[in-house]
C-alpha cells in the first residue's frame, strides 16, 4: 500500500491500493469451433422459423386474396354475361384469351356475346375474369392488363399470367401485381421442376455494338 499526500485541501489524504491483474485466458481452437458452431445452429433455427413464418403468411395473403377476388365476383355477376364480355374485349383480351380463362370452347363465348344463356358456374367464372381485371387496374396499377398477362412469368420460359389465371389461380396473378411474390417464386410454388422443364439451349446476349443476339448456352459438365 502506498500513502498519498496532497496539498489541496479539498481532498483527503487516502491509501491507494493496487488491483490484481485481470488475467485472460486464451480459447483453444475446439472451444472456438464449438462456440460458433452453436451460433450456427441457432441463426439456422431462427432462419427456419422465419421461413415457415414467411410460408404462413404468404398461404393467409392468398387466401384472403380468393375470398376478396370472390367476393368481387358476384357482385360482378349481376351483370349480363354479353356486358362482361364485353368489358374484356374492350380491356385488350382476345375472344381466344377470353375462352381460355374461364374455361370454355371459342364457340361458346361467341354465342354468348349473341345473347345465349350461360350457366351459372360459367357466369360466375366469367365474372372472376372481370374482377381480377379490374382489380389489376385499380388496385395495383396495371394500366395495361391484357398485355401486362401476356408477359411471361420468367424470361425464356412459355407461362405467363393467363395460364395461372386459366389454371384457376388468379390469387397468384395478383400477388404478382402488388410485387409480394415474383415469378419465380409463383413457379416454384406451382410447377416444380419447372426449371429444367423450360431450360434452352439459347441465351439471348448484347453484342459489342449494342444489339441482342442468341448463342448457345454453355453449360458445366457434370
Amino acid at each position: 500500500m502506498t500513502d498519498v499526500l496532497t496539498s489541496d485541501p479539498t481532498l483527503i489524504t487516502g491509501t491507494l491500493t493496487t488491483s490484481p491483474e485481470q488475467v485472460t485466458r486464451t480459447r483453444t481452437i475446439d472451444e472456438v469451433v464449438a462456440e460458433v458452431g452453436h451460433l450456427r445452429s441457432r441463426t439456422s433455427l431462427l432462419g427456419e422459423d422465419v421461413a415457415e413464418t414467411d410460408r404462413d403468411v404468404g398461404e393467409a395473403y392468398r387466401e384472403a386474396l380468393s375470398e376478396q377476388l370472390d367476393v368481387k365476383a358476384r357482385m360482378t355477376a349481376k351483370r349480363s354475361v354479353a356486358d362482361m364480355l364485353g368489358e374484356l374485349a374492350d380491356a385488350g383480351f382476345s375472344w381466344r384469351d377470353i375462352a381460355a380463362l374461364v374455361g370454355v370452347s371459342v364457340p361458346a363465348v361467341r354465342r354468348w356475346r349473341l345473347g345465349e344463356a350461360a350457366t351459372g358456374a360459367n357466369r360466375l367464372a366469367v365474372a372472376r375474369i372481370v374482377a381480377l381485371v379490374e382489380m389489376l387496374r385499380d388496385d395495383h396499377l396495371v394500366s395495361d392488363v391484357a398485355s401486362w398477362m401476356e408477359v411471361p412469368l420468367v424470361p425464356g420460359t412459355p407461362v405467363t399470367a393467363i395460364d395461372l389465371a386459366a389454371a384457376g389461380l388468379l390469387q397468384e396473378v395478383v400477388e404478382i401485381a402488388a410485387g409480394h411474390s415474383t415469378g419465380e417464386d409463383v413457379l416454384d410454388r406451382t410447377q416444380p421442376g419447372w426449371r429444367e422443364r423450360y431450360r434452352s439451349d439459347y441465351e439471348v446476349f448484347e453484342a459489342p455494338d449494342g444489339e441482342l443476339g442468341t448463342r448457345p448456352v454453355t453449360r458445366e459438365r457434370p
